[in-house]
């Protein structure tokens, strides 16, 4: 499969922040015709393992969708370095040395959605800084198997130092499920118990799933709108954008926390697919700060360019749509 790549600069200081506007941390739907990989930079000294934890408090206006994102992480498990990759049956295997310090790489062979087991890679210095990656199996502590393939553009070098996390799910990013949960709960994502629901965009589908804090005989538990089954920690990747929608006539606020990290985000639109892509700071950018037009390999004047960048508003369905131009960025829908 061929593969494209792109960089994105986006010059923003994560400085923590007590109130973070939704509206001022757009995020962009990128659409890739082969296969897409977006870098988000912020100025660091470097990609800190152990960086101090934050905590944000988001609104949501009245009766309103926002689209966002975390600037957070989840805290490091296990670290060390990367000796060499190569493409395997879909997938991407990283040979890999766990520093005498770090705990055993954890099973990374998680498939059920209500058990708090998924895990990413990330790549915190060499060519490749900022590259995140789902985590899908492994051998001990001697390779990770991570999903898809890495574009040749992407150079994981020999020594590259790798860290490994746990992904944002439902429970962990919005709390768990219970009667004291600000998303509040009912029978049906749309009782009037529930404050708010959350949607994840599936990158296979193309579509939302909308998720909320289901009750009954004082069980609670995080599902979709449609199905019966427990879902409590979907999986929800670090730098990937989310949707919270108020069902109700006043302000919405809830917390997000984590680890602050300090480096890029790089993440890859797989071949056709779409990515919700986050902001990963809390101000507003643009698509020319962010250098995304300059840098698009397939950048054309054409209207059918293949890379093309969504900035996308409340309600969902509503966004505008632009494609890379030699020039400038321009608009085509």
């Amino acid at each position: 499969m061929q593969s494209l790549s792109f960089q994105t600069n986006l010059n923003l200081n994560q400085e923590k922040s007590s109130d973070m506007n939704p509206s001022s941390n757009p995020n962009f739907l990128a659409t890739g015709a082969l296969a897409l990989a977006a870098i988000f930079a912020v100025p660091a000294v470097q990609a800190g393992l152990g960086d101090p934890a934050g905590i944000t408090q988001v609104t949501v206006p009245s009766s309103t969708t926002s689209v966002m994102g975390t600037p957070y992480a989840r805290p490091v498990e296990a670290f060390g370095t990367v000796s060499a990759t190569a493409a395997s049956g879909g997938n991407t295997v990283l040979t890999v040395v766990v520093d005498p310090s770090s705990q055993n790489l954890p099973s990374f062979t998680n498939t059920d959605q209500n058990v708090d087991a998924w895990y990413v890679v990330e790549i915190v210095d060499g060519p490749a800084i900022g590259l995140i990656l789902n985590a899908v199996g492994g051998s001990g502590n001697n390779s990770i198997t991570v999903e898809g393939t890495v574009p040749s553009s992407i150079n994981i070098e020999s020594g590259s130092k790798f860290a490994v996390r746990k992904s944002w799910t439902l429970a962990s990013l919005f709390g768990a499920a219970s009667s004291s949960n600000v998303f509040g709960s009912g029978l049906s994502s749309t009782a009037s118990g529930v404050n708010a629901q959350v949607q994840v965009l599936n990158t296979t589908t193309g579509a939302l799933t909308t998720y909320f804090i289901h009750v009954t005989s004082g069980a609670y538990n995080w599902r979709a709108s449609t199905g019966s089954a427990n879902r409590n920690h979907v999986p929800i990747g670090l730098g990937k954008g989310f949707v919270v929608v108020n069902r109700k006539a006043v302000p919405f606020n809830f917390n997000l926390a984590g680890d602050y990290r300090t480096a890029r985000t790089r993440l890859i639109a797989p071949a056709g697919k779409r990515v919700l892509l986050s902001n990963p700071g809390v101000f507003d950018t643009t698509f020319d700060r962010s250098t995304i037009p300059a840098t698009s390999p397939t950048r054309s004047g054409r209207l059918k360019c293949p890379d093309r960048f969504r900035k996308r508003s409340a309600p969902w369905a509503n966004s505008l749509s632009f494609f890379s131009s030699p020039v400038s960025p321009s608009a085509i829908s």
